[in-house]
């Protein structure tokens, strides 16, 4: 299936773009090696080498928390019920 042209637009504004945070105030994590492949080639060649892995990473992130937040959230009180 083929993205429409606004699709790819939206996909570069949500993601490719610098995130409001420093590296090296976060925390190291691991990321697969051929995950760590195409994130370097999405930045490298949607964002012109321009966006660093760590924006990448926190806007896929952001976008992750705001889509399923209320998936989260009831999950999470499900699954807090059940401990106590």
């Amino acid at each position: 299936m083929r993205m429409k042209k606004e699709s790819k637009i939206n996909y570069k504004s949500l993601f490719v773009r610098e995130a409001p945070i420093i590296a090296r105030q976060g925390k190291q994590v691991y990321i697969r090696n051929d995950y760590h492949d195409r994130i370097l080639k999405i930045i490298q060649v949607i964002g012109g080498n321009e966006v660093s892995i760590a924006s990448y990473i926190d806007n896929v992130l952001t976008h992750h928390f705001n889509t399923y937040q209320n998936e989260i959230i009831e999950s999470y009180n499900q699954h807090l019920k059940s401990i106590f």
